[in-house]
């Protein structure tokens, strides 16, 4: 009877200790399969981010021609450059937003000047829209020619913003010179290199005539 009992407390001695030695097995090879997937699963929360914002901002461009044909008057989409002060959030701090030039009622006894001013109104069309976290355009004008336009500076109580400006007509056109090529290229930001295009990148090209859009990735 005890060389049973004996046997019975053995085996159930073995038993635990074969179930433990399973487990850790289990978790090794789950660590192992996880270390080896980590950087394909990265690699697409990256290029999945890249392009959620490189068709937000071309749906922002989509709408702003739309809503120039729609009001039969100029719409004009802003690039704000990143402030020279680093962002709390760690963001480029980059940001783009929308104006539709509107005509103003001027008084009969205004001067030419006050009548010029009052039929250029401009009017904000939603709110301004910083570019998402961990995404920049890149300030290399090889890659994002829209930085080569004209820069203009905004005053705002939050303190004066730089920017570049595309202004889409009632016929469908812009206000980008024909000559040459107008694009812009998304990368990570902050970016490693600002020589040359990272692995991932998200290029936009737009036809100053037909505001057409183009979009390049890599293969």
């Amino acid at each position: 009877m005890k060389s049973s009992l004996f046997s019975l407390h053995h085996q159930s001695q073995r038993s635990k200790a074969f179930t433990l030695l399973e487990s850790l097995c289990v978790i090794l090879i789950l660590s192992l399969l996880l270390a080896l997937a980590a950087p394909p699963m990265l690699s697409i929360i990256r290029a999945s981010r890249l392009t959620a914002a490189g068709e937000f901002l071309t749906g922002k461009l989509v709408e702003a021609q739309g809503l120039a044909i729609t009001f039969s008057s100029d719409v004009e989409l802003r690039f704000y450059k990143a402030p020279s002060a680093v962002t709390a959030d760690g963001r480029s701090g980059q940001a783009v937003q929308l104006f539709h030039w509107v005509e103003g009622d001027a008084d009969a006894s205004s001067t030419e000047e006050e009548t010029s001013h009052a039929a250029t109104q401009l009017e904000k069309i939603g709110p301004r829209e910083t570019l998402p976290d961990g995404i920049a355009l890149s300030e290399n004008p090889d890659f994002s020619s829209v930085w080569t336009l004209p820069s203009e500076e905004e005053l705002a109580a939050d303190g004066s913003r730089e920017y570049v400006a595309i202004r889409f007509r009632p016929d469908g056109s812009t206000d980008l010179p024909e000559v040459g090529v107008w694009h812009f290229t998304l990368i990570e930001h902050p970016a490693v290199s600002s020589e040359k295009l990272p692995a991932n990148f998200y290029t936009v090209q737009i036809d100053p005539v037909t505001a057409k859009l183009e979009v390049y990735r890599p293969e």
